[in-house]
């Protein structure tokens, strides 16, 4: 693969906005590395001694979307979006030294509200409600590792958003194998990971959210009242990223180290694969069919960490090129948090095979780095005005209707600055961003790129002070309003002030799916995953069998009055769905053989 050979700068951690009677910095960093595709990463300072300073970023999945604090086992297999499973092993090392460093205050731990085991992926209603991100697609061909990308999210989803654990609970416990015994694993009622805060409790007589999911927000600000600033979006694949960082004023002058931990899910080899570390089965009682039969196993690889030992008080640039540790498969316990030397059992081939193992963080050539930072003292950032606030800033949804649901349009016009402004930094809200108060600005999302995945937005750099500026981003709801911020960031990561517009998305518009009218009728939309595995089936015996193309044929003759008369009565589509049940059944099992239909 080409690797794209430009600089992103990552929203910048910490940006100094207008200073006040000619304040001089104390000093910026600047982080460089090349990641590879759907990259987890945390990167942190400590002092050469080994104390924890700070977090300077984190994952959106994990700071934003809470994997590493939500409910459902551990182990439970993956996929696309997938809704549950705490992902305690995503970056373990980060985890334990953030919550070890001095004056930590620690998370609570998240499980599901009242499922007797977490091991439990079912779709109950009773205890769910309507998800806005994730999706769990009971459709095993999409739900398997390399459909990820052509995954998409139509059908309508209800997860089960949790609740924190309490004492009153008991000797708590969920379903795990380690060593190859099946166990109930004791959980203590500290995480070291934040939970989600990508969700609003409902508020309607129905809801079925627990009091805790509202608390979540307030309680992650509570325990880490950086988390706003530090998060990142999934940074592009074989995009050269850049991260700024203001050194505080009370730092002195001295060695740190710079640490860089990176992790991607199912990135598989001989010693860590499906095979190795396969989905539980055991205890045996403790696993439902949708956690056993849906997903994949995702535990390859564990992360893997790069240090950068570097001097404040002198300018320069310091690099490695392999990382020093890889952390824990499972994150579990005390030991989720031991540094393992590198050695063999961890792919570094970036030839052979690029993007895996120390690989995460590519190569850069021909200077052969994978991590770099770069000291820039303050006679390289003397006093100098911050750049103007971006003009004529517009937001309108996507001019294509298939997406302008979901992505919007971002015009704005370059401001003028003293020095070379390398980001704009754009943020979305459903709640209102203000110029009053700008909390409103550091509270709102990081902007993503117009994808189906969560991927940071790109906004291009190079024009001069004047030019206009239009760029697509995405990561919204349909029907609703949002208020998107701009503000130009300089190479002393000194920014601007914001610019504000606002936009509503549109309803979807479906594409139309033909055939499958009853059963359409029945489920209420041509997207639901029932529907889709009768239309799949139907398709692919229709083309084999020509007494099943007559039997179709003739259906599509008769199915859509039948269909008319079921969809106006609920008690008759509830009859339908129950006939169907066995057919829908079938045709699943089906569809997981590929000498039927290939996934």
């Amino acid at each position: 693969m080409r690797r794209v050979r430009v600089v992103a700068l990552l929203a910048l951690c910490y940006p100094m906005s207008a200073w006040s009677q000619a304040t001089v910095p104390s000093g910026t960093i600047e982080f460089r590395f090349t990641p590879t595709q759907r990259t987890q990463i945390a990167l942190w300072i400590e002092r050469a001694d080994g104390t924890f300073l700070k977090t300077v970023r984190l994952s959106q999945a994990v700071s934003y979307r809470g994997i590493g604090n939500r409910p459902g086992a551990a182990q439970m297999n993956s996929g696309f979006r997938w809704p549950y499973g705490r992902r305690e092993g995503v970056l373990p090392i980060w985890a334990h030294r953030r919550a070890a460093a001095p004056k930590a205050e620690q998370f609570k731990r998240v499980i599901f509200q009242d499922r007797t085991s977490e091991g439990f992926a079912s779709r109950t209603s009773n205890d769910s409600t309507p998800e806005s991100y994730f999706c769990l697609s009971f459709n095993k061909p999409t739900t398997e590792r390399d459909a990820l990308d052509a995954m998409t999210c139509a059908s309508a989803f209800s997860s089960d958003k949790g609740r924190f654990l309490t004492g009153r609970d008991g000797a708590y416990g969920e379903p795990a194998v380690i060593g190859q015994v099946g166990i109930m694993r004791p959980m203590d009622l500290i995480s070291l990971y934040p939970p989600r805060r990508d969700v609003t409790s409902c508020r309607d007589s129905g809801c079925s959210d627990t009091v805790d999911v509202a608390a979540y927000q307030g309680h992650v600000r509570e325990v880490m009242p950086e988390i706003d600033a530090v998060t990142m979006a999934t940074p592009p694949a074989d995009v050269e990223q850049s991260v700024l960082f203001t050194v505080p004023g009370d730092w002195a002058n001295g060695d740190y180290i710079a640490w860089i931990e990176v992790n991607v899910e199912g990135d598989y080899n001989a010693t860590f694969s499906p095979e190795t570390n396969p989905m539980p089965k055991d205890p045996a009682d403790k696993w439902d069919v949708w956690a056993l039969t849906y997903g994949y196993p995702y535990r390859g690889q564990p992360s893997v960490v790069f240090q950068v030992p570097f001097t404040l008080g002198q300018s320069g640039k310091f690099a490695t090129h392999k990382p020093a540790f890889y952390g824990d498969v499972d994150g579990f316990g005390p030991q989720g948090g031991v540094l393992h030397p590198m050695d063999g059992r961890i792919s570094d081939d970036p030839i052979g095979g690029p993007g895996s193992g120390a690989d995460r963080l590519r190569l850069v050539a021909p200077l052969d780095y994978r991590a770099q930072v770069t000291v820039r003292g303050t006679e390289l950032c003397q006093v100098h005005e911050p750049p103007s606030v971006p003009a004529d800033v517009r937001a309108e949804p996507n001019a294509n209707d298939k997406h302008s649901h979901q992505w919007g349009t971002l015009h704005f016009v370059a401001p003028p600055s003293d020095i070379p402004i390398v980001q704009y930094e754009v943020r979305y809200s459903r709640d209102p961003i203000t110029v009053a108060d700008p909390e409103t600005f550091d509270r709102s999302l990081p902007a993503v790129a117009a994808k189906i995945e969560t991927e940071q937005l790109m906004v291009p750099i190079g024009g001069s002070a004047g030019t206009g500026v239009d760029v697509d981003f995405g990561g919204m709801e349909p029907l609703t309003r949002y208020f998107i911020a701009i503000r130009a960031v300089d190479m002393c990561n000194v920014a601007g002030p914001y610019a504000i517009a606002e936009l509503t998305t549109t309803r979807i518009n479906f594409t139309k799916l033909s055939g499958c009218f009853v059963a359409t009728a029945a489920y209420g939309s041509a997207l639901e995953p029932e529907v889709q595995s009768l239309r799949a089936v139907r398709d692919t015996l229709r083309q084999r069998s020509p007494l099943f193309a007559a039997a179709t044929d003739l259906y599509y003759r008769s199915g859509p009055a039948a269909a008319a008369v079921i969809a106006r009565s609920g008690a008759a589509r509830a009859v339908v769905r129950s006939l169907l049940a066995p057919v829908v059944d079938v045709a699943r099992v089906l569809m997981t053989q590929s000498a039927l239909i290939s996934p």
